[in-house]
């Protein structure tokens, strides 16, 4: 992660205003979004020794629930540690989705932090632990989620359908992330960093 691929990510704030899904959703979120203060200065603590500066990049794509469920914790997780943060959508920047893809990663978004010698000191994907587990209970509930996923490029209707239900879907993903799920999102960042997990 050089200089000048990191000056083409987007900044939070410019993401989302280029949002072309869901922009009015995650601004929503961003006026709720807050990180316990034990999460910050456990990073700045991780980061310490590290070359500097550290920096943080997420992958993702506009249509993805968990990058909006999960964007509005991470901008102000970084910004309260001092961590530059930028944004990228995968589809623009092929080489970086890539690079993920060749080390077997297929899920976004995907968040990494890295040194002041452009080296990945750390690595997220996707959604916390808990968040995994209530998603997968949700689907299984309602098989039909998937049956439409798999229809709607070639079925109008499915298609339709299908963004119904996911909308619903993030809305529940959303009340789970406020109701304490965001904190897992930034504890898990912090572990991943070298942040003691005891103290967290």
């Amino acid at each position: 992660m050089d200089e000048a691929l990191f000056a083409a990510g987007y900044e939070p704030e410019s993401y989302v205003a280029s949002l072309r899904n869901y922009r009015s959703f995650v601004r929503a979120l961003m006026e709720e979004a807050s990180v316990q203060a034990s999460h910050v200065q456990a990073l700045k603590e991780a980061f310490a020794e590290r070359p500097q500066p550290v920096r943080a990049t997420v992958v993702t794509e506009d249509w993805c629930g968990d990058s909006a469920c999960n964007l509005p914790v991470l901008a102000p997780l970084f910004d309260a540690a001092g961590v530059p943060f930028r944004v990228f959508r995968g589809s623009e920047q092929p080489e970086m989705k890539d690079f993920y893809e060749s080390e077997g990663v297929d899920h976004i978004p995907v968040v990494s932090l890295w040194d002041g010698n452009n080296v990945e000191i750390a690595r997220w994907v996707e959604a916390p632990e808990a968040m995994t587990a209530k998603k997968n209970a949700w689907k299984a509930v309602r098989p039909e989620f998937m049956d439409l996923y798999r229809r709607q490029s070639e079925d109008k209707a499915a298609a339709k359908e299908f963004a119904t239900l996911y909308r619903t879907f993030m809305d529940e993903m959303a009340d789970w992330y406020k109701a304490g799920l965001w904190n897992e999102t930034t504890r898990e960042i912090v572990v991943a960093a070298g942040g003691n997990p005891r103290k967290l």
